[in-house]
């Protein structure tokens, strides 16, 4: 999980033959017809199928450089096109169905991210407030990792308590009151873990091999942070870059 910036909803949303329409007028049709709908949900439903996902995509792929919001998998992975995701979930808060930045895409899995998390918001408690929008809040500062490719929330960041609790609910299962609550991302599941140990593989197999015939063989901090940089500056981001970069700025392991 990481910050995302995402500036330009896409210029057309219809579908081929229809007349165009720009995202921000179907946004600005829909939230003025809402309030008089009886059953918001169904109508928030209908609304969003409206749109032409495929150019929806087109843009958000670019948003998140082809990367899970989520998980940080390529999202053409599976084969399967990439699920686009209502951050806030269209059944629970039909008023942000056709927001710009609640729309981002997901790897169609049924275990992990979406297909985990379905209808359930993102947050610990239903009095709590759901997680900020990743245009609001840079994750990559709250979450860690350790060598095994378990994701963590960091313990040394300063958030608030429910902040804090739901994004560990989203990472994993916990047991509260006795009874055991499933991890509403599922971000620690065991497919997950792997791919991040293999992109740790990864980047130390590239670096021995840049550094395999020069008289000193190990990479400096700065040559680690210049890579780190250059993964992050990609238009196409590598999978699980966050893991990556943790560990060229030897940032894995708990209070690191």
């Amino acid at each position: 999980m990481r910050g995302l910036s995402k500036p330009w909803p896409p210029s057309n949303v219809s579908p081929d033959g229809q007349a165009p329409r720009r995202f921000v007028d179907a946004e600005r049709a829909y939230r003025t017809a809402l309030p008089h709908r009886s059953d918001k949900t169904r109508f928030a439903r209908t609304e969003f199928d409206q749109l032409d996902k495929g150019k929806l995509r087109k843009v958000m792929s670019g948003e998140q450089s082809s990367l899970c919001v989520y998980c940080e998998r390529r999202l053409s992975e599976n084969g399967r096109p990439a699920h686009v995701e209502h951050w806030r979930p269209l059944s629970g808060a039909p008023e942000h169905a056709l927001c710009w930045r609640n729309l981002y895409l997901s790897c169609a899995t049924i275990d992990t991210c979406d297909g985990a998390k379905g209808n359930r918001r993102l947050r610990w408690d239903d009095a709590d407030p759901d997680l900020p929008w990743p245009t609001e809040l840079e994750y990559e500062r709250l979450v860690g990792f350790d060598s095994d490719g378990r994701m963590y929330v960091r313990d040394d960041v300063n958030i608030d308590e429910a902040t804090r609790k739901a994004l560990e609910l989203a990472i994993d299962d916990h047991r509260h009151g006795g009874d055991r609550r499933c991890a509403i991302l599922n971000l620690n599941h065991p497919t997950l873990v792997a791919g991040r140990r293999a992109a740790l593989d990864s980047e130390r197999t590239r670096m021995e091999k840049d550094f395999e015939n020069r008289t000193n063989r190990t990479a400096t901090r700065e040559q680690r942070d210049e890579q780190a940089t250059q993964l992050l500056d990609q238009e196409q981001r590598p999978a699980f870059v966050s893991i990556r970069v943790a560990w060229l700025r030897k940032r894995l392991g708990r209070g690191r």
